[in-house]
């Protein structure tokens, strides 16, 4: 406990959105899909199909972020999908349409982290 609770302050000395040991990446391209889908489909019971990935990911695609453990080699460790739009009183409305951390890395605010860079800067 220890050990996550210092994890946790050096995260927070680095600002938001900081974990040590793992680094943050945007979405880039459709080869990254059958990672995402494979971590998706594992952690959350709710089957989505290929359609629904690519509404949220190919039409936000800034807003997919994902999550490697250097640690670990660069595993590949979470990701968060989401959308923003303005209503139509030019109000920002996001939402969270996915998110899923390997059951190997949590407890250390990496899920916390990835909604983080996927809010509004």
């Amino acid at each position: 406990q220890q050990q996550q609770q210092a994890a946790m302050a050096t995260a927070a000395e680095a600002g938001p959105g900081a974990v040590r040991g793992v680094r943050f990446a945007q979405f880039k391209d459709e080869n990254e899909l059958p990672r995402i889908i494979k971590m998706i489909d594992k952690d959350l019971s709710e089957p989505y199909s290929i359609y629904t990935y690519r509404y949220f990911i190919l039409g936000w695609p800034q807003l997919c972020i994902s999550a490697f453990d250097d640690e670990q080699d660069g595993k590949f460790v979470g990701v968060v999908v989401c959308k923003a739009d303005h209503t139509r009183r030019d109000k920002y409305r996001g939402y969270i349409a996915m998110l899923a951390v390997d059951n190997s890395v949590r407890r250390r605010g990496i899920g916390s982290a990835l909604v983080a860079r996927a809010g509004p800067e």
